[in-house]
C-alpha cells in the first residue's frame, strides 16, 4: 500500500482511536483527513525507514498524535488545523542512531491550537535532530512546543524550529521550551528555538537550557545512599517520564519505562 488514507466523518466529538503498528517501507506516504466535531486519537508505533505524514483536521474537533519510536527514522509532518481545533502531539523517542524529524503544522483556522511535546533520549553515538516548526495564520492561534532531551556517550542531539506568527493574528500565542541534560563533554547538544513575529498584539515567548545534571540533586541523592550512576539514572528518568501522558494504555507505558531505563 503506498498511501493509507483515513477520513473520518460527522460524529458529534464521539472518540475514535487508530493505531498503526510497525509500519513498512511499503506506507512511505500516509494521509489523515479529519472532519468537522472529531475527537480521534491515532497512534504510531515504530516506524522505520522514511516517512511522509500528512493531514488536514477540521473545525472545531480534539486530535491525538502520539508516536513511539525505538528505530532510526527519516519522518517529515504537515498539516493543516482548521478553526477552533486542537491538535495535540506527543513524540517519545528512544530509538538508536539516526534520526531526522521536521515538521511543519499551520494553525489556518480562528482559534486552532497545536500543542507538540517531545522527549528524545540520544546515547551511543547516535546523531539526531528534531526541527519543529507552527505556523500560526489566523486570529488567536495558539501554539506550544516542548522538547526534553538527554545527551550521553558522544551522542548528538538537537532541537530546532519556528513559531512564526504571521501578519494579522492578532491575539495569538506562540511559547517554546527546549531542554536537554548533557552527560559527557564528548556529547553535542544543541537548543536553538526561534520565534518570527509579524504582528504586534501577541503574545509569545522562548526558553532554551543545556547543561549538565545539577550538582546539588547529585549531592542529595548520594546523601539519600544512592551511587552516583543510580542517580543519574533516577534524574534522567524523572527527566523523560511526562512522556508517558501521552500513551494511555498501561502496558505501552510500562515498555517504554523499560525503554528508558534500558537506555540509561
Amino acid at each position: 500500500m503506498d498511501n493509507i488514507i483515513l477520513k473520518t466523518s460527522h460524529n458529534n466529538l464521539e472518540s475514535n482511536s487508530y493505531t498503526f503498528d510497525g509500519l513498512t517501507v511499503l506506507d512511505k506516504d500516509l494521509y489523515f483527513e479529519i472532519g468537522d466535531l472529531q475527537n480521534v486519537s491515532i497512534l504510531f508505533l515504530n516506524m522505520n525507514e522514511e516517512r511522509n505524514i500528512t493531514f488536514k483536521i477540521g473545525k472545531d474537533s480534539v486530535v491525538k498524535y502520539s508516536f513511539l519510536q525505538v528505530t532510526p527514522i527519516n519522518l517529515s509532518i504537515k498539516g493543516d488545523v482548521d478553526a477552533s481545533s486542537n491538535l495535540i502531539c506527543y513524540y517519545a523517542d528512544f530509538g538508536e542512531e539516526v534520526v531526522k524529524l521536521s515538521t511543519d503544522i499551520n494553525l489556518v483556522g480562528e482559534a486552532s491550537q497545536c500543542t507538540w511535546n517531545l522527549a528524545s533520549l540520544a546515547s551511543n553515538k547516535d546523531n539526531k535532530e528534531f526541527d519543529v516548526s507552527i505556523y500560526l495564520r489566523n486570529l488567536k492561534t495558539e501554539a506550544y512546543i516542548n522538547n526534553y532531551g538527554v545527551a550521553r556517550d558522544e551522542s548528538r542531539l538537537l532541537f530546532s524550529g519556528i513559531c512564526h506568527i504571521i501578519n494579522g493574528a492578532h491575539g495569538s500565542k506562540a511559547h517554546q521550551n527546549s531542554k536537554i541534560m548533557v552527560f559527557d563533554e564528548k556529547s553535542d547538544a544543541i537548543a536553538k528555538p526561534i520565534l518570527k513575529i509579524d504582528d504586534n498584539d501577541i503574545e509569545a515567548s522562548h526558553a532554551a537550557v543545556v547543561g549538565k545534571i545539577s550538582d546539588e540533586h547529585m549531592f542529595y541523592l548520594t546523601s539519600k545512599g544512592l551511587s552516583e550512576a543510580e542517580a543519574r539514572e533516577l534524574i534522567t528518568y524523572g527527566y523523560l517520564k511526562p512522556i508517558l501522558n501521552g500513551f494511555e494504555d498501561e502496558k505501552l507505558q510500562e515498555s517504554i519505562s523499560d525503554m528508558i531505563e534500558g537506555r540509561i
